[in-house]
């Protein structure tokens, strides 16, 4: 029992994980309509939420990779359970992802490249959550 807050820690987390995501794809929505001159913002406010969707969509991928991390030690040591095959894609997709739009933002391909990766970021998250409810409602039953 001395491990049973180590459950919760990696779901807790994940969900938090989640809701910054949304809040990155938001940002990240709002700096693409800013830059296409459809928010009505000047070009320091479109700089800023640039800005703070690069900072924000770091520390997704920051916080992303520590909690893999975690839950490759905390659920082996708890269960010896994973659903370590969707994170590994998932830290490898953000990571990618940050790269292109990082290094590569002048090219015509790095934007659409970054928005699919987001994409199928989105659908990675929702399959964590889905496998991780399951989990968790595995070791109730």
């Amino acid at each position: 029992m001395a491990l049973n807050w180590l459950i919760w820690l990696h779901p807790l987390s994940g969900l938090i994980i989640v809701g910054l995501a949304a809040v990155v794809a938001t940002y990240g929505w709002r700096y693409r309509n800013a830059r296409l001159g459809k928010s009505g913002l000047d070009v320091m406010q479109t700089f800023n939420q640039m800005k703070v969707h690069k900072y924000l969509g770091l520390s997704l991928l920051s916080l992303t990779t520590i909690v893999w991390l975690l839950e490759e030690f905390a659920l082996k040591l708890v269960s010896g359970a994973t659903h370590g095959l969707s994170a590994i894609a998932l830290v490898t997709l953000l990571f990618t992802s940050a790269t292109v739009i990082l290094r590569f933002r002048r090219r015509q391909w790095a934007t659409p490249v970054h928005l699919t990766l987001n994409g199928l970021i989105v659908v990675l998250l929702m399959v964590q959550l889905l496998s991780g409810l399951r989990l968790i409602n595995y070791w109730h039953s």
